[in-house]
């Protein structure tokens, strides 16, 4: 029998694809902040854009746009806000495998949650939008007023309460140094998803207790 009968998972990078999105929300933020290329091409690839996620969409602004005050940074994020409210899922899909994983997981009776440091609001309508058949029973997000981002375990805490959940049956799931570091500041195990945005170096670093290159391969350590 598994010792956890509880998974969270990160979103970005580990459950759904979003760096197309967010590059261009980020890219029209730069343009919108004179910052843009002069002959229209990207300012960054999306390897660079894979490094600058990860700590939610100010952070992420804030990298982009380099150096500069805080009131540019202020104001191209609320640009950015403004442009990947209305297009978070435009190219945004779930990588191949996670639906198969999902279906197992519900069969087998597993409680799920997604804790990410997505702007929550964007967070819970693409939960809604790609996974509505799933019964993911909370969905925490960032850019709430008053509350830690990862890796700070406090959101972890509200997501094991609403499922009635202790740390040690639960696995977190992610893609990047911040979520292995989350798991492990909750008291949890933390499964590195190599297929995501950050690679297996840097998952081994973090000290990711469990390493798994396909969505599918998850089932093996249940």
């Amino acid at each position: 029998m598994s010792r956890f009968n509880t998974i969270l998972f990160d979103l970005d990078g580990t459950l759904i694809d979003t760096i197309a999105d967010l590059a261009d929300a980020t890219e029209a933020a730069l343009r919108y902040s004179g910052r843009g290329r002069a002959d229209g091409k990207p300012v960054y690839s999306f390897d660079e854009y894979h490094q600058f996620v990860g700590n939610g969409c100010l952070k992420l602004v804030e990298r982009a746009m380099g150096e500069a005050t805080p009131e540019e940074i202020a104001c191209a994020y609320k640009r950015f806000m403004e442009i990947y409210d209305q297009n978070y899922c435009v190219k945004t899909a779930p990588y191949d495998g996670i639906y198969a994983l999902l279906d197992e997981l519900v069969k087998r009776g597993y409680k799920l949650g997604i804790v990410t440091n997505k702007p929550e609001i964007q967070a819970r309508k693409l939960a809604e939008l790609l996974f509505s058949k799933y019964p993911f029973g909370c969905v925490y997000g960032g850019a709430v007023e008053g509350r830690p981002h990862k890796p700070d375990p406090q959101v972890v805490q509200l997501a094991l309460g609403d499922l009635k959940a202790t740390a040690e049956e639960a696995l977190f799931v992610g893609d990047s140094n911040v979520d292995i570091l989350t798991g492990h500041n909750a008291g949890m195990v933390a499964a590195g998803a190599v297929w995501g945005f950050r690679g297996e170096a840097e998952l081994r670093e973090a000290g990711a207790d469990i390493l798994i290159d396909h969505p599918l391969d998850l089932l093996k350590y249940l």
